[in-house]
């Protein structure tokens, strides 16, 4: 079930990034939709599935982006994979641990896509120092809202149910 969870998730976060976020990058707020859903498996089930994750989200994004195919998703498995090892040896449970962590892991993304696919392109892919940053804001931005609403998500439904089930025990419905 967790398979089909993840794999909705970077369908969307595909579909999101494919659509919505050239016009958003227009405005000023590079999201890599992609990397948010990366580092939040990774965070939630660990190494082994953030490298997956990254893998196949990676090559995806890769794949429909039209770049070279395969930096991406080098990329987003190292960073899924480092992302998973730190979870699982400190508990990122607070809203600014997980806004350092998309920061950081959305900086070393950056560093590794940008390495690599300078030593493969001819053309090499200049940013600068304020671009990087600026993703990495708004992905740390994204990331933490999304873990904020997936955290919510349980106790909302629960507290739906009991409600409901409360409404129909007084009047008998």
């Amino acid at each position: 079930m967790k398979t089909a969870w993840v794999g909705l998730g970077l369908g969307l976060a595909l579909a999101l990034q494919t659509t919505l976020a050239p016009m958003l990058a227009d405005v000023g707020a590079p999201v890599d939709l992609v990397l948010v859903v990366v580092v939040t498996v990774a965070v939630a089930n660990g190494p082994l599935a953030g490298l997956w994750t990254g893998t196949v989200g990676g090559l995806l994004q890769d794949a429909l982006s039209g770049g070279v195919v395969g930096v991406g998703g080098l990329a987003k498995s190292l960073v899924g994979y480092l992302v998973g090892q730190l979870s699982s040896r400190f508990f990122i449970t607070r809203a600014w641990h997980q806004l350092l962590v998309f920061f950081v892991a959305s900086v070393v993304h950056a560093g590794c896509f940008l390495g690599v696919y300078g030593l493969l392109s001819d053309e090499g892919t200049l940013t600068s120092y304020g671009a990087v940053l600026a993703q990495a804001t708004a992905n740390a931005a994204v990331g933490v809202a999304v873990a904020v609403a997936l955290a919510a998500g349980p106790g909302a439904l629960e507290r739906r149910r009991l409600r409901r089930r409360s409404a129909t025990r007084r009047f008998g419905g």
